[in-house]
């Protein structure tokens, strides 16, 4: 990689701060729903999309930390500029792929819940653990579109 001011280094030290919240939070909301999911009423479609959900989140996480690990080693060994943002947006797109996989649960347990008012603690749950993610997420988006500027 490229020397860069220590600003652009503080930058992605904070890209990958972020980028393992990101993971962190993942597996705590996956797990937590999946505790949960028994409790709370949702029709079988919604329960195994749930579910598959989680699955995917927890793969997610532990191909988020391996790509942490990488991008880590790509600084240390003087990885190119280009190469150092595609992991960078590598890293975002699989992340935010789940996120959008997850509002869309969101919104179909939002629209069971105006059908049946018992369905509302579904909703709830993973409306919460979106929510969750998309903090550390929003914030490694913010992150990359600052290194994009600079390693382009």
């Amino acid at each position: 990689m490229n020397e860069h001011d220590g600003g652009t280094m503080q930058t992605i030290r904070r890209f990958l701060g972020q980028s393992e919240m990101c993971a962190h939070q993942m597996r705590l909301n996956a797990l937590y729903i999946q505790r949960e999911l028994p409790n709370v009423r949702m029709n079988d479609e919604l329960q195994q999309r749930t579910a598959g959900l989680c699955s995917g989140l927890i793969a997610t996480e532990h191909n988020l930390l391996g790509e942490i690990v990488e991008l880590d080693a790509l600084l240390r060994s003087g990885g190119s500029d280009a190469e150092v943002l595609r992991l960078i947006e590598r890293m975002v797109k699989v992340t935010w792929d789940d996120a959008l996989k997850m509002h869309e649960i969101v919104m179909a347990l939002a629209a069971e819940s105006q059908n049946d008012v018992m369905n509302i603690g579904a909703h709830l749950l993973v409306s919460e653990s979106a929510v969750n993610i998309l903090k550390p997420l929003q914030k490694m988006r913010g992150l990359a579109a600052q290194l994009r500027e600079v390693l382009t």
